[in-house]
């Protein structure tokens, strides 16, 4: 019996608890290099230093416009990765790989990987599409993850994950790999307590082609468009602090002047204007 993507994810919770009788040696050999290559993609050093800043169809609906002329425009201004957040990022990108894996393992059908997609000249690639609806692959913390697992909303989608998946499916609306052309998913592992969820998105007939050129034109601009998060109180002490979606903004230094940042328990805040000096270290 053929499979259809909507048992994707307990066949593969129940092929994890039985597991396979046997390999095929061209099965995981063909796992092993994608995952060889997932691994070059990010440590390798032409790799990491020969990256290219552009607009692409991963970042193109990112809510904050500002953040996107700094990316195009002043690239050597953003914020260095550090240990932590590249080793955070690779993991991620071989959980992906791997969630696919179990997919195929599973019965189900995987194709499309890494395709090239192409709106308004503007280059994306896909993840894959599972059983005929295009598909893509997230890893997340179980905070980013409960938004999938409730169905993400506009409101919640800080990184414009949303539109990607629209662009995606805009895309794919001629191939025939893509057999259901009225919906595409996310497909979703928490990395820390290894959960999974499938989160369906009808898919919204927009003009995409103008809305991406839209964004060309804006990144073109001499000057940085208005900022499109404002800052917030902290608490009661007059201090005000970055929102969530600045905080982790790679450009936040460039776009706040004097912005202080300070090492809490819970994680780093970043203050915008310092009416009463918070007790724990500064981060210099």
């Amino acid at each position: 019996m053929v499979k259809t993507i909507d048992t994707l994810v307990e066949d593969i919770q129940a092929l994890l608890v039985r597991g396979v009788d046997k390999l095929p040696k061209e099965t995981v050999e063909a796992f092993g290099a994608r995952m060889g290559q997932t691994i070059a993609d990010r440590i390798v050093t032409e790799n990491i230093e020969g990256y290219i800043p552009g607009l692409r169809m991963s970042n193109i609906g990112k809510p904050c416009l500002r953040q996107l002329w700094y990316e195009i425009n002043m690239p050597d201004k953003k914020e260095e990765l550090n240990a932590d957040t590249r080793l955070k990022f690779q993991y991620g990108d071989l959980i992906e790989e791997y969630i696919l894996f179990l997919a195929e393992l599973a019965g189900h059908t995987v194709t499309g990987r890494q395709d090239t997609m192409e709106i308004s000249k503007i280059l994306g690639h896909r993840d894959a599409v599972i059983d005929g609806v295009l598909v893509d692959v997230k890893s997340a913390s179980t905070y980013s993850f409960n938004k999938f697992r409730n169905h993400l909303s506009s409101d919640g989608d800080s990184f414009g994950y949303i539109p990607q998946l629209q662009s995606y499916m805009y895309a794919s609306r001629d191939d025939d790999l893509v057999t259901d052309k009225s919906r595409g998913a996310f497909l979703v592992v928490d990395k820390t307590l290894g959960h999974i969820c499938l989160d369906f998105h009808k898919y919204i007939p927009f003009d995409w082609e103008a809305y991406y050129d839209r964004k060309k034109e804006a990144v073109k601009r001499e000057q940085p468009p208005m900022r499109h998060y404002s800052d917030k109180p902290d608490g009661k002490s007059g201090n005000r602090k970055l929102d969530i979606q600045c905080s982790y903004c790679p450009f936040k230094t460039l776009c706040w002047d004097n912005l202080r940042g300070f090492a809490y328990s819970s994680g780093p805040v970043w203050l915008t204007k310092v009416n009463r000096e918070p007790n724990v270290p500064e981060i210099l």
